[in-house]
């Protein structure tokens, strides 16, 4: 029954589409946020009311923004009615329109208003045609606007965790990576040297992860191909033994050791060989595997880690991906249902999992040629959560990994009503930008950058610098440098101390004790 039905579905999506598209439906329009200013809408007598039960106005008795309205109109839609309480309007929409209301950056959700049952359910998504174009795994992620703002990763460096990345250094679509000195070390902690790209023929599952994140080609854009990168071996194909665990311990000390600031991570471990000890789902705790615990060690030094939720469906999740500081990532389809295979949650302790999903049913990749490819897995929506991540960092490079975890979880779309299919959902990269928009303050340009002992804030005219200070800070928000930095308020010079080890570290320029500019300035060494 399942392959006669799929077989004719797409059949059913064409004889209907021109039915589909052109009928409207009532849909709820949601926007993001109200203007600040906006006027309370509630009258002399409302107010008394609520005054005299001890009420105070709120949010929700803020007019909705005028110019979300106007847009709408602008692009032939008319609300039919508008909700304060729930921050949006009502619109007959067809489900074209709302594919393109969904696109807009103030409207977080468009979802259709309940409907008499009698009425037939329209098919309007298929996905063997949502995915015939390789764009829509960025898509859904809004990360092409994102990529457009300049924010592809640039100074950001991710660590790639894998089987291998066979060919990765001859496929063009990747090369750039080299070219631009932004591939910043290799390591195979398997065999123990330093290649990673000429191993087994089968080693390339790396390749493909590598491609959805580096990947810059009219044929395929990664998540971040403007990131910088470490790539590590730490899984070896031919078995499945608790040294492979070691080897990621081993890699992750050593990425974290270069100034790693995300781990990418699309393995799993809780099945065995035989002889070796297998974790049971009441070991998937956070606190017994001890990759999980080295995971979220990881985390707690500045270190933002994404793993693949799992591949076993029901079954349950895999290690690291309980670790209470991961970011788990579990796999839709083009269509944005949860993929079969995708390992539900939740972790043995109860908490949520999978925290996030992305695209990882039919994803397209390069392989070792330069091929582009479908496959499925978790192992692919987790390098596209990786790089989106990389691109709001770099767009905010004040803040920490926390703050990117919860921009991510807050923006996504099931924040309010998580589950264990879809933890808190699909993340929106532009809504996560505005998350992290109302937190911190704007991006400093530093110069030069990578320094060598100094470095200038570029600092707008006519800013007093007279009681300006500098505070240096590793990237888990430490301070490193309480004493020895030296400001030069006229030309906005930082002269660093001499003790600080070359790496990476987060700068904030101080004025009267408000944040005035931050970012990141790479230490070479003197």
């Amino acid at each position: 029954m399942y392959s006669l039905i799929r077989g004719i579905l797409p059949v059913l999506f064409f004889l209907s589409t021109s039915t589909v598209w052109a009928q409207e439906i009532k849909y709820w329009v949601l926007f993001t946020d109200k203007s600040p200013d906006a006027y309370l809408a509630l009258s002399p007598q409302a107010r008394s009311n609520r005054l005299r039960q001890g009420i105070q106005p709120d949010e929700k008795d803020r007019a909705v923004s005028g110019s979300y309205i106007t847009t709408l109109k602008t692009q032939g839609i008319v609300p039919v009615h508008t909700s304060r309480w729930f921050n949006g309007v009502t619109a007959w929409l067809t489900p074209a329109q709302a594919l393109e209301l969904r696109q807009l950056s103030f409207v977080r959700e468009v979802r259709p208003v309940g409907t008499y049952r009698s009425q037939p359910v329209m098919i309007t998504c298929d996905p063997e045609v949502e995915n015939d174009d390789p764009a829509r795994q960025l898509n859904m992620l809004g990360l092409p606007t994102l990529h457009s703002l300049g924010s592809q990763g640039e100074g950001v460096i991710i660590a790639v965790f894998d089987n291998g990345f066979t060919g990765a250094d001859t496929v063009q679509a990747l090369r750039h990576i080299i070219q631009d000195g932004r591939l910043l070390a290799q390591r195979d902690f398997v065999s123990g040297d330093m290649d990673v790209f000429n191993k087994c023929l089968h080693c390339r599952h790396g390749t493909a992860v590598y491609s959805l994140l580096a990947a810059q080609d009219p044929a395929l854009t990664g998540s971040a191909p403007g990131a910088t990168y470490i790539l590590l071996r730490t899984e070896n194909d031919s078995s499945e033994t608790h040294q492979e665990e070691d080897n990621w311990i081993a890699a992750a000390e050593y990425a974290d050791s270069l100034g790693a600031q995300i781990f990418s991570t699309s393995l799993g471990y809780r099945d065995f060989d035989p002889g070796q000890i297998s974790y049971h789902l009441n070991d998937l705790d956070g606190n017994t595997a001890l990759i999980t615990r080295a995971a979220d060690l990881a985390a707690s030094r500045g270190i933002l880690v994404i793993n693949s939720a799992g591949n076993d469906g029901t079954n349950g999740i895999v290690a690291p991906a309980d670790g209470d500081s991961v970011l788990a990532i579990g796999a839709v389809n083009a269509c944005e249902t949860v993929a079969n295979f995708s390992s539900r949650g939740p972790s043995a302790d109860g908490r949520i999992k999978p925290d996030l999903s992305a695209m990882g049913e039919k994803v397209w990749y390069l392989d070792p040629a330069g091929n582009l490819r479908q496959g499925s897995g978790t192992s692919f929506s987790c390098p596209l959560v990786s790089g989106l991540a990389a691109c709001l960092w770099q767009a905010w490079p004040a803040a920490s990994a926390q703050d990117i975890s919860e921009a991510l979880r807050q923006r996504a779309d099931r924040y309010t009503t998580p589950d264990n299919l879809y933890g808190y959902g699909i993340p929106d990269a532009m809504q996560a930008y505005g998350w992290l928009a109302a937190r911190f303050p704007s991006p400093a340009v530093i110069y030069p950058n990578p320094a060598d002992g100094f470095f200038v804030f570029s600092i707008p005219a006519g800013t007093d610098l007279t009681d300006a200070r500098v505070v240096v800070t590793d990237l888990a928000g430490r301070e490193v440098a309480p004493v020895f930095v030296r400001l030069n308020p006229q030309q906005g010079r930082v002269t660093m101390p001499d003790h600080l080890a070359p790496g990476l570290y987060a700068v904030r320029l101080m004025v009267d004790g408000a944040v005035l500019l931050a970012g990141r300035v790479y230490l070479t060494g003197r």
